[in-house]
């Protein structure tokens, strides 16, 4: 699939996000309303954190998606990354909320009302999340987009506590606390969920390296090329779902310079391949000119 095709179906897929959990949300407000039952607001207020979260993930991907220009001449793939961020520090938020709350319900006691009024309005956000889901799948499989993934990560979340959250609907008839336990259990999940959304933003953000595995491809391949001597100063990163490689390569100095760089561009051909859409910065040494290297790579 071509990058403009591609945009287009992130920014689609963005725009549906937004619109089915605005309507969940209202189902879910609704169902609360009714039943006052601890995890549905619990799940109420996963929703609301999807709707801000699906806005923002909307802004920086409408922001993230434009070329690079005078001012940030590496493209605007960081503003995804910063998107995801927030929407960590969100999800945290609200779980520390509804910890409260059903901690506060499970120590006093509350009965549950229209327990199977709450359940058929969840049955209908189950079947809203599952087709958002798999839609969302489409698309990452399409575009491999980090975002996309964040976005499907958090309605995926939604589609188990639902479910969850129609089973102790239905157990609270008979144990009263169950509700309580659903909703402090959805929140510790959820917050499980925004650590690993924290985790992959601050790594990208703080600019650390490829993971073992990826670097020990790059090397690979270079490795590939008898006519190259070593690397050094390997140094990689990712932008959202771009990935960036810069290193010295080391080559034969009786080389000319135009056959040097037909050896980079070969290379740089080779890496693409391998990581598609990433930006590559090949420079050329004589072997054996540069001798205080901070990083060298065995190949």
């Amino acid at each position: 699939m071509d990058k403009q095709s591609a945009n287009r179906l992130v920014k689609i897929a963005s725009y549906a996000s937004v619109l089915i959990a605005l309507l969940i949300m209202i189902a879910k407000t609704y169902a609360w309303l009714f039943t006052e039952s601890q995890s549905i607001l619990a799940s109420l207020i996963d929703s609301l954190l999807d709707i801000s979260s699906s806005i923002i993930n909307l802004i920086a991907i409408r922001v993230s998606l434009q070329p690079p220009d005078d001012n940030h001449r590496f493209g605007h793939e960081k503003f995804q990354d910063l998107a995801i961020f927030s929407q960590s520090m969100f999800f945290l938020a609200s779980c520390l909320f509804t910890l409260f709350s059903s901690t506060k319900v499970l120590f006093f006691g509350a009965e549950l009302k229209n327990s199977e009024f709450g359940a058929n309005i969840m049955y209908l956000c189950i079947f809203l999340t599952f087709a958002l889901v798999c839609f969302q799948s489409y698309v990452i499989k399409k575009t491999n987009s980090k975002i996309i993934s964040a976005d499907k990560l958090h309605y995926f979340s939604d589609f188990i506590t639902n479910i969850a959250v129609v089973v102790s609907l239905y157990l609270s008839a008979s144990f009263w606390y169950m509700d309580a336990l659903a909703g402090i259990g959805i929140s510790l999940y959820i917050m499980y969920a925004a650590y690993s959304l924290f985790r992959e933003a601050i790594r990208n953000l703080a600019d650390e390296e490829f993971q073992p595995k990826d670097r020990d491809k790059v090397v690979a391949i270079v490795a590939n090329y008898t006519n190259i001597k070593g690397i050094h100063e390997l140094k990689t990163r990712y932008a959202a779902s771009k990935p960036f490689i810069q290193f010295h390569l080391e080559l034969d100095g009786n080389l000319t310079l135009y056959r040097s760089h037909e050896i980079a561009d070969e290379l740089m051909l080779a890496l693409l391949k391998e990581f598609p859409e990433a930006e590559i910065t090949i420079h050329q040494d004589p072997a054996g000119l540069e001798k205080n290297v901070k990083y060298r790579e065995r190949i």
